[in-house]
């Protein structure tokens, strides 16, 4: 129910452009499975031990562009933000068929484009629609991971793999647009113990059992997350090609029955609210760049950058160098 012309009309003020040879920067995006920063919950950012869990990443958000995504998902339906960061849709179905993406247009400008995942290609039928999507190339367990890391260990400890892995896809020479979607700290977490470090006590944080518990086991697994991805970020500062890094949460991550251990640190949930809705579906991100790409774009990329879905993270960092209009 529109008019064909009058939309036609309307297009035609955006024509296609072509990103300037001098302004090609390699674009490394991560998606990190169930990530959240549980500092933004008042009761744990009063928590000595969760705080020095997060300050890597608070640091290496002062030197970068951050936010808060604002998901459409809790707790699962991963590709609902992986599709919205890659394609700029804000609802998807089942991929049959080769699909307008960010992807394609880095891809038609002369990108090598690569996905990285530590999990099975089946899952999600990402073997299928990362090609509709226009990646060249999938790295998954069956034809890389699996001699990095054993599938099921990956649950609680792929990070590390997967930022060797990035880096030995960066090796070539691009540019590339590479794109990874993490599998380690997938849950559910166990409720009734603490199996590694104890980052909350019962006995002394005045927390519920199940509370501690279940954000002990997470973030046990986030602390390697956040190492890994900060030694990324120092790594690709190394290299003397300009980079561009995103990194952003897919969803929060399970809380116990019921969402009990939420509830537990005080979290309402009543997304009714903006506090509760921004408890219930934000998540972090970030754009980075090192000093390679700082100077072939001449932007500082630090600063406040907003808060929106993930179907325009990728406008908002590329509006930071000149391009197309289908990224603006």
């Amino acid at each position: 129910d529109y008019d064909p012309e009058e939309a036609a009309s309307l297009l035609a003020r955006y024509p296609d452009q072509d990103i300037p040879a001098d302004r090609r920067v390699n674009v490394v995006g991560v998606m990190l499975e169930a990530f959240c920063d549980l500092t933004d919950f008042p009761a744990l950012a009063e928590q000595p031990a969760v705080q020095a869990v997060y300050a890597p990443l608070h640091d290496l958000e002062e030197q970068s562009v951050s936010g808060d995504l604002l998901t459409n998902i809790f707790a699962g339906g991963t590709v609902d933000s992986e599709w919205g960061f890659l394609t700029g849709y804000t609802q998807h179905e089942d991929f049959r068929k080769p699909t307008d993406s960010y992807v394609w247009y880095f891809r038609e400008q002369g990108y090598h484009t690569l996905f990285h995942h530590p999990g099975y290609s089946w899952f999600y039928n990402r073997q299928n629609v990362n090609e509709y999507l226009g990646f060249e190339e999938s790295w998954f367990t069956e034809n890389y991971y699996g001699a990095l890391v054993d599938p099921v260990d990956a649950v609680m400890r792929s990070d590390e793999a997967l930022v060797d892995g990035i880096l030995d896809g960066l090796r070539e020479p691009g540019p590339w647009f590479s794109f990874s979607v993490s599998y380690q700290n997938h849950g559910p977490y166990e409720w009734t113990y603490t199996a590694n470090e104890t980052y909350l006590d019962p006995k002394t944080s005045g927390l519920p059992e199940e509370s501690c518990y279940v954000f002990n086991n997470y973030l046990h697994g986030v602390n390697i997350t956040i190492s890994a991805m900060t030694l990324l970020a120092q790594q690709l500062e190394e290299m003397e090609e300009p980079v561009v890094l995103v990194l952003f949460g897919d969803h929060k991550p399970w809380g116990g029955n019921s969402n009990d251990a939420y509830y537990g640190i005080g979290a309402s949930f009543d997304t009714t609210t903006l506090e509760g809705f921004y408890q219930y579906y934000s998540t972090p991100y970030l754009i980075w760049a090192n000093s390679a790409a700082k100077e072939t774009l001449g932007r500082d990329f630090q600063g406040e950058g907003g808060d929106f879905s993930p179907c325009f993270l990728t406008p908002n960092f590329s509006r930071r160098f000149p391009m197309a209009h289908t990224l603006l």
